[in-house]
């Protein structure tokens, strides 16, 4: 017994995996934004372009692209924010365990989008499937006769079959589905730097055809 009245052996053990979990979950984590940046404001820029450019982004990496996706068409930005999944070891937690989820608290939540034709809508990826957020945004809102892109970024992959189903819930509510725009980031002390993905984000933006 150590002098606080436990098995000093059993609290290594638990502090040995405990920090082998978070190695493993490591993909989620980024320390802070990697611009070092504030995330734009939550209200979509006023445009006469019809391209709306929408994302979540919990440590930077979709926000890098979505940003890159609107110089791109000139488009308008709108951030979708979800407290729950903020930076550090409780947003990293909930993402975690949420990471199937297709329902979040998001802000904001219904959006009037008559104004726009195409919609790029973003997130990064968890366990292989597109983060709960942008799920809950297509849930939310009218996707009538938009076309819509899925664009992401994650540290090792995604499954189609989540892709896949996005795609299906965007069509059931009655948008189209043109592609999905995914970038592979890879893991934090791993990453390619910004201008390495700012590249290949303008070579598959050429591809697109909307």
């Amino acid at each position: 017994m150590n002098a606080y009245g436990g098995n000093g052996c059993d609290n290594r053990k638990i502090l040995k995996i405990f920090t082998a979990v978070i190695f493993a979950l490591s993909g989620f984590m980024v320390a802070e934004n990697i611009r070092g940046e504030p995330l734009a404001e939550n209200v979509a820029i006023k445009s006469q372009n019809t391209i709306l450019v929408v994302y979540f982004s919990r440590s930077g990496n979709t926000q890098l692209l979505a940003e890159e996706i609107s110089r791109y068409y000139q488009a308008s930005l709108l951030v979708v924010e979800a407290e729950e999944y903020t930076s550090g070891l409780r947003g990293l937690y909930r993402a975690v365990l949420d990471s199937k989820q297709r329902r979040a608290s998001i802000k904001p939540g219904s959006v009037d989008l008559s104004a726009y034709t195409t919609l790029f809508i973003g997130a990064p990826i968890w366990n292989g499937s597109p983060a709960p957020p942008v799920w809950q945004f297509i849930e939310s809102n009218k996707l009538t006769h938009k076309k819509v892109v899925l664009f992401s970024t994650f540290n090792s992959g995604f499954k189609q079959k989540y892709i896949d189903e996005f795609q299906a819930r965007v069509e059931v509510g009655g948008g189209s589905f043109i592609s999905h725009l995914y970038i592979r980031r890879g893991r934090t002390l791993l990453q390619i730097s910004n201008e390495e993905l700012l590249t290949k984000a303008r070579e598959k933006l050429e591809e697109i055809e909307l």
